[in-house]
């Protein structure tokens, strides 16, 4: 063969190569970039639908577990302003979201064995700030505190997070899957620690302009230091033209250990929800959160607690759980990052007769004769007016129980019109410091309403009772 024949076939081959390359190129899988055009001043339209069946865990008496079927049913429709999304230099990094809710709807209906309870958010607290970081997710209302059963209402999978962090932060193609980031996990399921998780997101197909996201994993955590245990399947839809997450259906199992101050349970749950973009919503303009607290605080996350039948009501710490409302007593227990701290029991007292009051003085005795054995020395006995008109008698005592030291701070409160009530805080000796001021932070919430009237008193003195130390009480909770 010839030098022009030579040439004419490695110019052949040549042009083979770069056609076999070209079809190759244009044949290459096609990427996607899922990024949510989440800002300031996005607003969006949400429903969500949650149902959750299975069994609760109580363990009253500290020694055997107990278990009722459970099934829930809640509805929540809301409009959702976004007001910050942490730093600019990570769009997709929405650990530092902040939003406004205006709820439309948010009740649910529990059935516990043969009961059934209601529960829904008043009408005078339907505006909520949300806000989300990588350490934990606060939701509270401007408008007033919220009571335990409406912040657990609001407190729904994917509720403290922005779906959008579900998205991957790299451009994918189909069948490209993804590792979620320990927060957004936390985030979407409510937990205040992930210590392990396998959970992925895949972008599985992508059709007439919507990417579809399968979430698949499994995942082991804590909230407020009780341990979980969820495995998860959903899928999301992506909106490529609106950027936005519009479509969720979440399936999972959860298995939840008993707490000190709250039941554990094991359920299988779904979540649905749907999200459409709007323009603006009136509700949560900024006529209507001028000059509303949006930013979270000790005040604006006080829970809400009334004892109607007993005629008393108060507001205190997130931390502290009611076990026992009874019309003869209410028992909270102060829960600190799955450590018991501290129990406080609350008893409404009969009236005393128009012009009678206890004298601190009868208050410490009959301190001492209540604490018989476990009596060491009174630390400290005050009283005091509130500008409300609550007059309170104060005597702490240290003692203790076991070998255990404790300390005991009673409370006689009353008022000009009769009202009396009896409130006991025990606590370990080694954590008084570390809790020095929860006692008062309590019983300067407190106030008495009306309600069903206790009978006239046959003596002075307070009934008092507490525990010998926080555990011990458990076996009285039935």
């Amino acid at each position: 063969m010839g030098w022009d024949a030579n040439c004419r076939c490695r110019a052949a081959f040549t042009a083979c190569v770069l056609l076999l390359g070209a079809g190759q190129a244009h044949a290459a899988p096609e990427t996607y970039q899922l990024r949510a055009g989440i800002a300031p001043g996005f607003h969006q339209q949400v429903k969500v639908v949650v149902e959750t069946t299975g069994e609760l865990k109580l363990n009253a008496d500290g020694s055997e577990v107990k278990r009722l079927p459970i099934k829930v049913e809640a509805n929540l429709a809301y409009v959702e302003r976004t007001l910050a999304v942490g730093q600019k230099s990570a769009p997709q990094n929405l650990a530092g979201l902040k939003v406004a809710r205006s709820y439309a709807q948010a009740d649910a209906t529990l059935r516990l064995r043969d009961t059934e309870l209601n529960h829904r958010l008043r009408d005078e607290r339907r505006l909520i700030i949300a806000e989300s970081t990588e350490k934990q997710a606060t939701t509270f209302s401007p408008l007033g505190p919220l009571t335990r059963e409406e912040l657990e209402l609001i407190d729904v999978p994917a509720s403290g997070l922005g779906l959008a962090a579900l998205l991957p932060l790299r451009v994918v193609k189909v069948d490209q899957s993804w590792q979620l980031p320990d927060w957004a996990v936390g985030r979407l399921l409510g937990l205040d620690v992930v210590s392990q998780h396998d959970v992925t997101g895949t972008l599985t197909e992508v059709k007439d302009g919507i990417a579809v996201i399968s979430l698949q994993g499994k995942v082991a955590g804590a909230i407020g230091g009780v341990t979980s245990e969820i495995e998860l399947s959903g899928k999301l839809n992506f909106d490529l033209k609106q950027r936005a997450v519009t479509w969720l259906a979440l399936g999972y199992k959860e298995n939840r250990a008993v707490g000190h101050a709250q039941p554990g349970f094991e359920i299988v749950g779904k979540v649905r929800m749907v999200a459409a973009p709007i323009r603006s919503a009136a509700e949560v303009n900024d006529q209507a959160l001028a000059n509303l607290p949006v930013k979270a605080d000790s005040n604006s996350t006080l829970v809400e607690f009334a004892a109607p039948t007993a005629g008393y009501a108060l507001m205190h710490d997130r931390r502290w759980n009611v076990m026992v409302d009874r019309h003869e007593v209410t028992i909270l227990r102060l829960v600190d990052r799955g450590d018991l701290i501290a129990q406080c029991n609350i008893s409404r007292l009969p009236q005393l007769a128009k012009g009678e009051q206890l004298t601190l003085e009868a208050f410490q005795e009959d301190v001492k004769k209540t604490l018989g054995n476990n009596f060491g020395q009174i630390a400290e006995a005050s009283q005091e007016a509130s500008g409300g008109g609550l007059r309170t008698l104060r005597v702490s005592v240290s003692g203790t129980t076991a070998d255990i030291p404790i300390q005991w701070t009673y409370y006689h409160l009353s008022d000009d019109a009769g009202n009396r009530a009896a409130l006991v805080f025990t606590i370990e000796g080694e954590l008084v410091e570390r809790f020095a001021q929860i006692d008062r932070e309590l019983i300067a919430a407190f106030r008495f309403e009306a309600g069903k009237a206790p009978t006239p008193a046959a003596t002075k003195g307070p009934e008092l009772k507490a525990a010998s130390k926080p555990e011990e009480s458990t076996a009285k909770m039935k």
